[in-house]
């Protein structure tokens, strides 16, 4: 994984906005006041906010590689964010018979 295969990860609009939500939860547990195990308790307290980071980061590599590899596989007009937005659609109506 590196920046810009992560860049496009987040910019793409296939990939599921819980799936982006992923690392700001887990910052956002990070910063909140109450947690599984309060921040006071030593050792203990720092383990869960290091676990949920680490959760979120492994996750988070392993599905912005998955999305980097089906964007390399994929033809290049079809990738998101390429070519000229436009979507062609065949409305003529089929023949009978």
């Amino acid at each position: 994984m590196n920046l810009a295969q992560l860049r496009r990860y987040f910019r793409d609009d296939q990939v599921p906005g819980w799936r982006k939500f992923v690392v700001v939860g887990a910052v956002a547990y990070l910063l909140m006041p109450i947690d599984l195990i309060p921040d006071l308790v030593p050792v203990l307290g720092w383990l869960d906010d290091v676990g949920a980071i680490g959760a979120a980061l492994a996750f988070l590599a392993r599905d912005v590689s998955n999305h980097a590899a089906t964007a390399q596989a994929m033809p290049a007009s079809s990738r998101a964010g390429s070519g000229t937005g436009v979507q062609v659609i065949d409305v003529a109506p089929m023949r009978r018979g």
